[in-house]
């Protein structure tokens, strides 16, 4: 063990990473590129605790290169991006329009669900998706969108370390650059999560230091424009402009700021466009998804295969619509308690993406990045990195998602482990009410 440990140090922890960057990349869309990702989620766990920023912003862009340099791994939908903008340069609303419609020319590039479904996405991307797309070159249409993902890692990165200022116990780079979700999902899966994620923190970090937050809420209104769930940001950034003066004013006038700000800034945005609102009911469409990597949709599969060895199939996809229903009035109650609590806005946004009727891994790039800046115990730290690097596990290099792989043995563990949260959760209760209650003398 010591000799392990002895030759596992930052350094060849470093190369140990940049070693499973490079078999990710030479692999490609093949399924043994899951090797590399281990590898380089191993690695990035064993630097946990690098103090160096610099030096770990630079083992990150160290990371980064292979995957710069090859097309978008881990999912389609730099792909279905790149159509839904050709929409747009034709003429076309995206979000009255699947790709198929036109059709785009490189539909056959698209994964099926997405050929027919219109847009769920904000304006500010389709209106990014319509720039990267007017070249009329696939390639350089992936380029222009891997460009924007990297500008949102690099603001998520800068704005994290603003944010944090001397509350941090850990180094923001680690989650917020270097995470394996980070490179796999927003480098080279490009995915739009890369830019809300920088957006989100950076208007996290105005409110930090703002008077009103009017700026703050600015920025917070753009990453609406990109992904609805960025609204669960906006009243923590409340607390944060609230939190250095306890008045009541203080507060109403923080509310005030973020809420014009960021009304302003997606009214512009919504306007400038022409869009309109068309997006807000294609979001159902995602719903159409049913895989355990959402807890609660998980059990509801498991009740629903229950339902059906006991001879009612037909009550299998009302028990993942209640299932479903649940996990948000829990994600409301969760939020609530966060709130109030004034716990980090990171935890707010795992929340989300975790409780929600779809999840998959890239939606917590936001989360990372805001939990980049946040205090947490050395355990929390220890505990967050291994769900991490789990999570990295979860999708193969050809996009191929390992939920729909696994659909029984995962709700069930879902199912499972939903049951063993509850009844922890009881007993430290239980033992709260049972511990006696100090007396004044």
């Amino acid at each position: 063990m010591r000799r392990v440990t002895r030759w596992m140090t930052p350094d060849a922890l470093r190369y140990l990473g940049l070693a499973g960057s490079l078999g990710i990349a030479l692999a490609g869309p093949r399924p043994v590129g899951l090797v590399g990702v281990a590898v380089l989620a191993a690695a990035w766990y064993g630097l946990r605790h690098e103090t160096r920023y610099g030096w770990l912003l630079g083992t990150a862009a160290l990371w980064a290169l292979p995957l710069l340099v090859t097309p978008p791994l881990f999912s389609g939908d730099a792909m279905a991006y790149a159509c839904q903008g050709d929409l747009l340069v034709h003429g076309l609303n995206p979000y009255h329009h699947g790709v198929a419609d036109l059709p785009c020319p490189w539909l056959d590039r698209v994964p099926e669900l997405w050929r027919h479904t219109p847009a769920p996405y904000g304006p500010l991307w389709v209106a990014i998706t319509g720039a990267a797309a007017a070249s009329g070159n696939l390639w350089v249409a992936v380029a222009v969108l891997r460009l924007v993902a990297l500008a949102g890692i690099a603001l998520a990165v800068g704005c994290a370390r603003r944010l944090a200022g001397h509350d941090t116990t850990g180094n923001p780079a680690w989650l917020a650059a270097a995470a394996p979700l980070v490179l796999l999902h927003g480098v080279s899966g490009v995915h739009n999560d890369a830019l809300l994620a920088g957006l989100v923190v950076g208007g996290l970090a105005l409110a930090r230091r703002a008077r009103w937050g009017v700026l703050a809420g600015v920025l917070l209104g753009l990453a609406v424009a990109v992904k609805v769930t960025a609204l669960v940001a906006v009243p923590f950034a409340v607390l944060l402009v609230a939190r250095r003066r306890a008045r009541a004013g203080i507060a109403a006038g923080a509310t005030v700021g973020i809420a014009a700000g960021a009304t302003v800034a997606f009214a512009a945005v919504t306007a400038a466009t022409g869009l309109g609102l068309g997006w807000l009911p294609a979001l159902s469409h995602t719903a159409g998804l049913t895989q355990w990597t959402s807890p609660p949709t998980g059990v509801g599969m498991a009740v629903g295969y229950l339902l059906r060895w006991a001879g009612r199939p037909d009550l299998a996809p009302v028990a993942v619509t209640v299932a479903r229903a649940a996990g948000l009035l829990l994600l409301a109650a969760v939020l609530a308690v966060l709130w109030l609590r004034r716990r980090p806005a990171g935890w707010a946004l795992a929340a989300t993406a975790l409780l929600g009727p779809v999840f998959f891994a890239w939606y917590l790039l936001p989360a990372l990045a805001a939990l980049a800046a946040a205090p947490m115990t050395a355990r929390t730290r220890d505990r967050l990195g291994l769900a991490v690097a789990a999570l990295a596990l979860l999708v193969l290099p050809d996009g191929t998602g390992v939920a729909a792989l696994t659909k029984p043995v995962g709700a069930f563990v879902d199912l499972v482990a939903v049951i063993v949260l509850a009844v922890v959760l009881a007993r430290r209760y239980r033992a709260a009410r049972a511990r006696p209650t100090p007396t004044a003398r």
